[in-house]
């Protein structure tokens, strides 16, 4: 399969850069993919303007399993929790190193212990995330990958 996340990938990296904590990390990528997800949303739901107010997990929830296959999802909810548990615990976050693989089986990541474990975890998590949506969903429903940043980060124009 032709990998279309690859823009999506590079803005992540660029945005989330490799010297920054992990709470940044995660906060892009988790912006990130909430971006992708509203484009999901203003394609294929009608409604889509009070849709789009809805918290990322009530989105989320009214993706599945119309427009997100469960392993996506589940991926996407890992993500969420974790952005939660960071987020209200400045960045001490208990995790277990797990990917869900299409075939419904989970992906333990074996991190080797000269790397930074949490950060080399989310970045491959939020990797795993962007190729999956662009690749399976947006394919699927007709999508283009180019992100705004202006709409990733709701800035004023």
């Amino acid at each position: 399969m032709e990998d279309k996340s690859k823009n999506s990938r590079i803005l992540f990296s660029i945005l989330s850069g490799h010297n920054q904590h992990v709470l940044v990390i995660v906060i892009v990528g988790h912006l990130l993919i909430e971006y992708l997800l509203d484009k999901i949303i203003v394609a294929k739901l009608k409604n889509a303007k009070r849709i789009l107010e809805k918290s990322f997990s009530e989105k989320t929830d009214l993706l599945y399993p119309d427009w997100l296959p469960l392993f996506i999802y589940k991926n996407i909810k890992l993500l969420n929790k974790t952005r939660n548990d960071i987020a209200h615990n400045l960045g001490a976050v208990d995790y277990e190193p797990i990917i869900y693989m299409p075939q419904g089986s989970r992906k333990i990541l074996n991190i080797s212990k000269r790397k930074n474990k949490e950060k080399t975890y989310f970045r491959e998590l939020i990797n795993t995330i962007l190729f999956d949506l662009v690749n399976y969903s947006f394919h699927s429903l007709n999508i283009p990958n180019e992100p705004d940043l202006k709409i990733i980060f709701r800035l004023k124009k």
